[in-house]
């Protein structure tokens, strides 16, 4: 009885061998293209990929949660009729020149006046000696000759000090431009808000490749970015030595930073009305020597875009295409967002064109 139990050991190993090797051969028959099936499974639960590539153009992907971090805003835009700006440099001027021209003015004004009330005297006192010396020669010839020269001297001074007022109003022409030249001259109340400084006058040149007039107002920005409105006064006859150019003068309120010297940025809408979008400068950044915003195009889906910057407006660039009224963009998180999608594409978070 022993042998039989031995022979039916034996049997049951070998039994457990064969199926053994029956798994095995099984397992090498699977399918080779089950391990893909199984990656993209995998790859659905765990959502899209936080970067990809749609039409050419880069996807980001996130939720609520990491828009929160990044701290996210988006403004929709509407459509507006609105003109292009230019920009063109300006300047703060110093009017010492110009209280000198009144100073001067005034003074030539005084010595007109001097010259005036002597000439009267000694004409009224030549034409009582000649009146004498006509009536049997009541006084002397010489002293008749003596009138006849006090009188043609203080002429002369007269006409000297017109000449000279003339040449003090022909310079603050050529220095200031007729406007303000003609407010020397008066002491004109223009002047006295200019003088106690409660306005300046500033230079705004405009290029000679342009054609654009000179707006009756236009915004002046500071070195620190705050912004004022100036009205135009004149044609100005100086000449900007950073460019060539025609300039104008402007008068402005005082305000800090406003000091004589400082360059400031002028500007100033040209050209007809347009209709279209505005991108706002916050949602622009800037790469690869372009210049892009995100749209959101889905809740967790934000598309980069290049947009046109050839029409520049007061608040961004104004856009005809391809950007629509409610289209939405960020405006606040932006640059933000572009160094997130550096960052992705350095983790090679990102997955191949789909069209």
């Amino acid at each position: 009885m022993r042998p039989q139990a031995g022979r039916s050991n034996s049997g049951s190993i070998g039994t457990f061998i064969v199926t053994l090797l029956m798994l095995s051969f099984l397992a090498s028959c699977k399918n080779p293209f089950d391990k893909d099936e199984e990656d993209r499974q995998a790859q659905a639960k765990k959502g899209p990929a936080p970067i990809s590539t749609e039409n050419g153009q880069i996807v980001l992907t996130l939720d609520a949660t990491t828009q929160n971090r990044l701290g996210l805003q988006i403004t929709t835009l509407a459509a507006t009729v609105t003109r292009a700006q230019a920009t063109f440099p300006a300047a703060v001027l110093s009017v010492q020149d110009l209280a000198a021209s009144r100073n001067n003015f005034v003074a030539a004004q005084a010595q007109i006046q001097k010259a005036h009330i002597a000439a009267e005297v000694a004409r009224k006192q030549y034409t009582r000696l000649e009146t004498l010396f006509e009536q049997d020669r009541n006084i002397s010839e010489k002293s008749l000759q003596s009138a006849e020269a006090t009188l043609k001297t203080n002429q002369a001074d007269v006409r000297a000090g017109e000449q000279q007022q003339t040449l003090q109003e022909s310079v603050a022409r050529q220095e200031w431009g007729n406007v303000a030249a003609k407010w020397a001259m008066e002491g004109s109340p223009e002047l006295e808000r200019i003088l106690d400084q409660s306005e300046v006058l500033v230079q705004m040149t405009i290029p000679s490749a342009s054609t654009y007039g000179a707006p009756k107002a236009i915004s002046l920005e500071t070195p620190s970015g705050t912004t004022t409105k100036a009205n135009l006064v004149s044609a100005f006859p100086r000449v900007d030595l950073r460019i060539q150019g025609r300039s104008f003068l402007y008068v402005a309120p005082a305000r800090p930073g406003l000091t004589p010297g400082i360059n400031l940025l002028a500007h100033l809408s040209v050209g007809g009305a347009m209709k279209g979008v505005i991108v706002p400068t916050a949602a622009v950044v800037w790469s690869e020597g372009k210049a892009w915003v995100y749209q959101q195009t889905a809740a967790d889906r934000f598309t980069r875009r290049a947009v046109p910057t050839d029409i520049p407006v007061a608040s961004g660039f104004l856009v005809t295409q391809p950007f629509s009224p409610g289209d939405k963009l960020v405006v606040q998180g932006a640059q933000t967002l572009l160094s997130e999608e550096l960052l992705l594409h350095g983790q090679g978070g990102g997955e191949t064109d789909v069209d």
